[in-house]
């Protein structure tokens, strides 16, 4: 049989392995959402002043202050409660990264899709 059309069999094998593909991607699709939505991260501002402790929302679950915040001026806490956030979303960034990297791949469209999510906004470096 020259007819690529009429081998039932080629179509059949090639229907299954399509099939079977697709239920790895959704199987590492699935993966990579349970590590993405397990993720918690900590991180201090440059002083170690603030520890700041984010879901994987970029939401603050926990602010620890250094017996050390009661010498300096409310502005400075202020700016170290804001640094210890943003290191906080740039870790939760790379904790993102690697569990993508780890499950779909970086390369990957649903890899920057859900990557597109934890990206750090200019802002916020």
């Amino acid at each position: 049989m020259d007819d690529p059309l009429m081998d039932v069999e080629g179509a059949r094998e090639r229907l299954e392995a399509w099939k079977a593909k697709a239920e790895q991607r959704a199987e590492e699709t699935q993966a990579a959402s349970r590590g993405l939505q397990e993720l918690r991260v900590t991180a201090f501002d440059d002083n170690r002043i603030i520890e700041a402790t984010i879901d994987h929302g970029g939401n603050l679950l926990h602010v620890k202050a250094d017996p050390r915040i009661t010498r300096q001026p409310p502005e400075y806490t202020a700016n170290a409660m804001v640094q210890a956030y943003r290191n906080a979303k740039a870790k939760l960034a790379e904790a993102a990264a690697e569990v993508v990297r780890d499950t779909v791949g970086t390369d990957t469209a649903t890899g920057r899709a859900l990557l597109a999510g934890f990206a750090v906004k200019e802002e916020d470096r």
